[in-house]
């Protein structure tokens, strides 16, 4: 044998045992952690599926360009489906209280170290086509005894949705344009929905109730149906706000303010409404519980619906 090819044995063979040890070291460091080495390919092998323990779960951390995002409470068991993302352009990781999924938008990612190592995974990711924008996707299941005390998530145009969640969560929802659908959610937390794009952001809030609602919004096309909320601030700068709203303290206030059309119980108002209530039967000397929406937009058009609210009041 030629020397010079006993040498490429050689160096071959060292980086086999290299590989071997790194192997071995990220295997014990995975398993210090909570780490999962491995996910479960689904059946029809367009992702995988990500099992954990909800009740040790503190955050969910999501960061995507574009995806279908659902959260879904009252399932028996908790996991993660991502589906139809290129394997190279994200990272996945999950210790004992942190799950956070982080997608890169470009080829870039394939020379990147992430905490959890080298994400290349091969060439047969790069060179067949990549999965279609409209078919990624994420699905978060959580059984109903879960408490994730942070859900949050940043996007460039993703859409949202939660439904059917129990828990003091704060969801937490930062965007540019796309959409965000809450259906049958209580939290004795934070709702905060921001969107800075220039293209509409879709917000629909059905019997949703939240101690701290926020939602701040450039581009906004939001209507809520049996909204609740102890403190509410909605600023919505361009576009319309159809607010159905339910107070749940006796006294509350409300303001609201536009250059657009705005309208409280379907009569007209110019540029402003303001409306305080007051509890007779309050005792003076006794802090009263009180809830307060203010709402702001510069040429937006606001529908108000509030039954506990009269018809007229002097600051029409």
């Amino acid at each position: 044998m030629k020397k010079r090819s006993k040498l490429l044995l050689i160096v071959a063979a060292a980086l086999v045992g290299v590989g071997l040890i790194t192997c071995l070291v990220g295997a014990g460091v995975s398993s210090a952690a909570g780490d999962p080495l491995f996910a479960e390919k689904l059946a029809d092998g367009k992702g995988y599926r990500y099992d954990f323990d909800g009740s040790k779960i503190d955050k969910i951390n999501l960061d995507v360009v574009d995806a279908q995002i659902q959260v879904t409470g009252g399932a028996e068991e908790s996991y993660m489906e991502i589906l139809s993302f290129n394997e190279n352009l994200y990272s996945f990781s999950q210790s004992k209280s942190l799950i956070t999924f982080k997608e890169s938008p470009d080829v870039s990612s394939i020379l990147r170290f992430w905490e959890s190592g080298f994400t290349f995974k091969g060439m047969r990711y790069i060179l067949r086509p990549a999965p279609r924008a409209k078919d990624r996707a994420i699905y978060i299941y959580l059984t109903d005894e879960d408490f994730v005390k942070c859900l949050e998530i940043k996007s460039e145009t993703g859409n949202i949705t939660v439904q059917n969640m129990h828990t003091d969560t704060d969801y937490l929802f930062s965007m540019e344009n796309g959409s965000v659908h809450m259906d049958n959610v209580n939290t004795g937390s934070a709702l905060s929905v921001i969107s800075t794009g220039g293209d509409p952001c879709t917000v629909r809030l059905q019997d949703t109730t939240a101690r701290l609602l926020t939602l701040d919004l450039m581009q906004g096309d939001v209507q809520t149906q049996g909204l609740s909320a102890y403190t509410s601030k909605i600023d919505v700068t361009h576009g319309s706000l159809s607010l159905n709203y339910i107070p749940r303290e006796t006294v509350f206030t409300i303001q609201a303010s536009t250059r657009g059309k705005l309208s409280v119980n379907e009569t007209g108002y110019i540029d402003t409404y303001q409306y305080t209530t007051k509890d007779a039967n309050a005792d003076p000397g006794e802090e009263t519980p009180e809830e307060t929406v203010t709402i702001q937009g510069k040429d937006a058009a606001i529908y108000i619906s509030i039954e506990s609210l009269p018809q007229k009041t002097s600051g029409e």
